[in-house]
């Protein structure tokens, strides 16, 4: 990903939200691991906040969680070749998904981009009736940087590839919603509002997402040639580092652009936020 980024303003509304989840859920977040080890599963949640009729998509929420993501890399070439190379099993598991499915191809990270997905899924669960809707985003561009731990931004430096628009990575808040908010859709700082823009909240609301190997390749070498890189690593150490701080539960693929044709042919709509 060459250089820092171009962004936008944040919306008054969302700048409130962040503010009152406060400087302690930043904090919490920067002392997670940077890795996680070879062959762990995405950490199981103590509830979800999918409505109760949302049976075909609560099922694949659980198989991806059984499914181990691959992590512990030592090196990562700049085309990924082999299926061991990403989270092959995962993506099956998405593309045999039988219902209403729909991807979210977004390149800017300070744009409104998770507020829309959000949306999205609201009026698909809510208005039409969809409970077993399936939104899966595939974040590339600036807004992959929005998959990586906090310890990652803190390591790597990432807030700076943000032009300044983000110190942390406050996409990773969770506000902890009791199971109650999902029956609750008027709720103006619920689950459903902009308060749920967070990306545990959406995962936890059975929304996938994809982590892109072709914007960590580029990201890794925008930080060698940036003299950001505290190991002295080489390119395809550096990609294999920051594969292994994607935030539990994405799915890694060989290039997100690549893997949206091929959602695309699996039945899925696709949407630009």
């Amino acid at each position: 990903m060459p250089g820092a980024v171009r962004v936008m303003d944040h919306r008054k509304s969302r700048r409130a939200v962040l503010k009152l989840i406060g400087a302690a859920t930043a904090a919490a977040f920067s002392a997670r691991p940077a890795a996680a080890a070879p062959g762990d599963a995405p950490t199981k949640v103590a509830h979800d906040y999918m409505r109760s009729e949302a049976v075909r998509l609560r099922q694949l929420s659980e198989r991806l969680a059984a499914i181990p993501r691959r992590r512990g890399f030592k090196a990562l070439p700049m085309v990924l070749t082999q299926l061991e190379q990403w989270d092959s099993a995962g993506l099956d598991a998405l593309l045999a998904y039988a219902g209403a499915k729909q991807l979210f191809d977004t390149t800017t990270i300070a744009d409104g981009w998770i507020n829309q997905i959000r949306n999205t899924v609201n009026a698909r669960v809510w208005s039409f009736q969809q409970a077993d809707f399936l939104a899966v985003a595939t974040p590339h561009g600036s807004t992959a940087l929005a998959l990586f731990t906090q310890a990652a931004w803190t390591k790597y430096r990432l807030a700076e590839q943000t032009g300044g628009a983000f110190k942390t990575n406050t996409f990773l808040a969770d506000p902890g919603f009791p199971r109650s908010a999902v029956n609750e859709p008027q709720d103006a700082m619920g689950l459903y509002s902009e308060a749920g823009n967070f990306i545990p909240t959406l995962q936890k609301r059975g929304v996938v997402f994809l982590g892109c190997h072709n914007a960590i390749w580029e990201l890794a070498g925008s930080l060698i040639a940036g003299g950001i890189n505290p190991d002295g690593a080489t390119h395809e150490e550096l990609a294999a580092d920051l594969t292994n701080t994607l935030v539990p539960g994405v799915i890694a693929t060989p290039g997100n652009e690549a893997t949206i044709g091929v959602l695309q042919h699996g039945g899925f709509v696709y949407s630009y936020v």
